[in-house]
């Protein structure tokens, strides 16, 4: 079981959902976010601590991955906390916004053993297009009666 942090409550809201829809691999153990009413409203009665300090999360021995939901031009610099940390990362998009700041990144997983797992979404890739496409067609057949 992976005991995971998210910082940020806006979009780490989504992740949140997606945790709960995997309670055998994924514990919420913290959400953190400036705003604590907003990260309580979202707890909805979960096990889970809020809090405001990333810091916490951090130091936390009991956290093995930190989901990073915060603001671009934290990504770099709370990600390479995170790795030194200990911790493994997910981190939303942009990861870095300059090839000097992935390599920061590449060495401190290398570095801590660690890893960094960046979101990235797959809207206009082959497998979805090819999806697109077959969705489609399922929808014709079924309009024209054919059944294949």
């Amino acid at each position: 079981m992976t005991r995971v942090a998210i910082l940020g409550a806006g979009i780490g809201g989504e992740h949140l959902t997606a945790y709960r829809a995997l309670p055998d691999h994924f514990s919420v153990a913290l959400l953190v976010d400036q705003d604590s009413a907003r990260a309580e409203a979202l707890r909805a009665g979960d096990g889970y601590r809020t809090e405001t300090d990333i810091s916490k999360a951090l130091a936390n021995p009991q956290i093995d991955l930190i989901d990073i939901c915060l603001p671009p031009h934290l990504h770099v610099p709370v990600t390479l906390q995170a790795l030194e940390a200990g911790k493994h990362v997910i981190c939303e998009k942009p990861l870095a916004t300059s090839l000097r700041d992935a390599h920061q990144i590449r060495d401190a997983a290398s570095r801590t053993g660690r890893d960094v797992f960046p979101v990235f979404q797959y809207r206009w890739g082959p497998a979805l297009a090819t999806l697109r496409s077959l969705i489609r067609e399922g929808s014709r057949r079924q309009a024209s009666g054919r059944i294949d």
